[in-house]
C-alpha cells in the first residue's frame, strides 16, 4: 500500500460521549489486515482488523463501527453473508467491499446489501482512504 500523509484533524465520527468509533478491517490474510490497520491508525482512525465473518459477529462493537470495509472470500462465512447477518441484526453501518475477483453475483449481492463502494485488490493505501473518507462524510 503507498503511503498517504494524514489529514489535520481527527476524522471518523463519533458515538456518545465523544469517543471515536471503530472502523473495522476483515480479512482472513493476516499481511492485508496488518497493513490496512496500520495504515488507517496512522490516519488518525481507531481501526480494528478482524480475520473472519464470525469474528465480526461475535464483536461486542459490531453496531458501534464507524465503517466495515471486508473481504469477500474468506473461509466458514463469505463477507457478503456477515453483512447479511448484519443487516438482519439492524446494523445500517457504511460497508466497502474488497475483492480480487469481482464477478455479477458479488456485485449483485453487494448492490443488494448497500455496498457503497467495491475496492479491487490489489489497491492502494491512498484508494483505501479516499474511500474510507468519503463513506465516513457520508455518515458523520
Amino acid at each position: 500500500m503507498t503511503s498517504i500523509p494524514p489529514p489535520p484533524g481527527m476524522p471518523g465520527s463519533t458515538a456518545a460521549g465523544g469517543a471515536l468509533r471503530p472502523v473495522c478491517f476483515v480479512d482472513d490474510d493476516s499481511a492485508v489486515r496488518d497493513s490496512a490497520t496500520l495504515l488507517l491508525g496512522a490516519h488518525g482512525y481507531d481501526a480494528i482488523g478482524h480475520a473472519s465473518g464470525a469474528d465480526v459477529l461475535a464483536d461486542h462493537r459490531r453496531h458501534e463501527f464507524a465503517c466495515l470495509i471486508f473481504d469477500h472470500h474468506m473461509p466458514g462465512m463469505s463477507g457478503l453473508d456477515m453483512l447479511a447477518a448484519l443487516r438482519r441484526e439492524g446494523s445500517a453501518v457504511p460497508a466497502i467491499l474488497i475483492t480480487g475477483r469481482i464477478d455479477p453475483y458479488i456485485r449483485a449481492g453487494a448492490q443488494t446489501l448497500g455496498v457503497g463502494a467495491i475496492l479491487e485488490k490489489p489497491f492502494s493505501g491512498i484508494q483505501l482512504i479516499e474511500v474510507v473518507r468519503a463513506h465516513l462524510g457520508r455518515s458523520a
